[in-house]
């Protein structure tokens, strides 16, 4: 029997339409049986006709495979129970190994935010000294330079927020998948971000309101 099979389309970058399907029989023949792995997929209507087609499928296969009663099974089953739990295993795997990442690319990030607001501090000495002369307090002082850091940790988090989305929704689109915004992931970015900013921005902002006005109006 020779039929046209209706259009699929393309999806996840591959093509659905070209597939040819032939008779088991006549791949057998015409390419042997010996040392072949086969597939089968089986589709069922509803919980019920899936628990009895899944107990006659097995007694189907180990017939065919010659196995005895006390015999464990030489084929493997996959429902979407199992593929569900491999694929939450995965995940977690993945998600702990980009939490390490993350951490370690925030603390990095942390550091260079520091180490920007120590090289503020020490250019901007004098200009610090004319401010706590003319009556800014320490706290002031604080406040600004802490303001300033969040303003760069927020700044690179927006930044990354805005080229992880283009970067994901562009192969969403290649894939002709759901174009989606995480905006749970996103505020969660940003508050993280913002925390970093201001906990690495502690130090050069305490540095800075520190000083002593005198030597500070004395720097070159």
């Amino acid at each position: 029997m020779i039929g046209t099979l209706a259009e699929k389309g393309s999806s996840f970058g591959g093509n659905e339409d070209n597939i040819t399907l032939i008779p088991i029989t006549k791949f057998f023949e015409n390419y042997g049986s010996r040392e072949r792995s086969l597939n089968i997929a089986i589709e069922a209507k509803n919980q019920i006709v899936y628990d009895r087609t899944m107990g006659i499928a097995i007694g189907a296969f180990r017939v065919s495979r010659g196995l005895r009663p006390e015999e464990a099974n030489d084929f493997e089953i996959y429902s979407n129970d199992s593929l569900s739990g491999v694929f939450r295993s995965i995940a977690a795997t993945v998600r702990i190994g980009a939490f390490v990442i993350s951490a370690i690319a925030l603390v990095a990030a942390g550091v260079g935010i520091m180490n920007i607001m120590l090289v503020s501090v020490a250019e901007r000495t004098k200009e610090i000294g004319i401010r706590k002369s003319l009556g800014a307090r320490q706290r002031d002082i604080r406040t600004q330079f802490l303001l300033e850091a969040l303003f760069l940790s927020l700044f690179g988090s927006v930044g990354g927020i805005v080229l992880g989305v283009l970067a994901g929704n562009g192969l969403a689109v290649w894939l002709q998948a759901a174009i989606v915004f995480p905006w749970g992931w996103a505020i969660a970015g940003v508050l993280v971000c913002a925390a970093i900013g201001v906990g690495f921005g502690l130090y050069p902002a305490h540095k800075a309101a520190c000083l002593d006005p005198i030597e500070a109006l004395r720097y070159e």
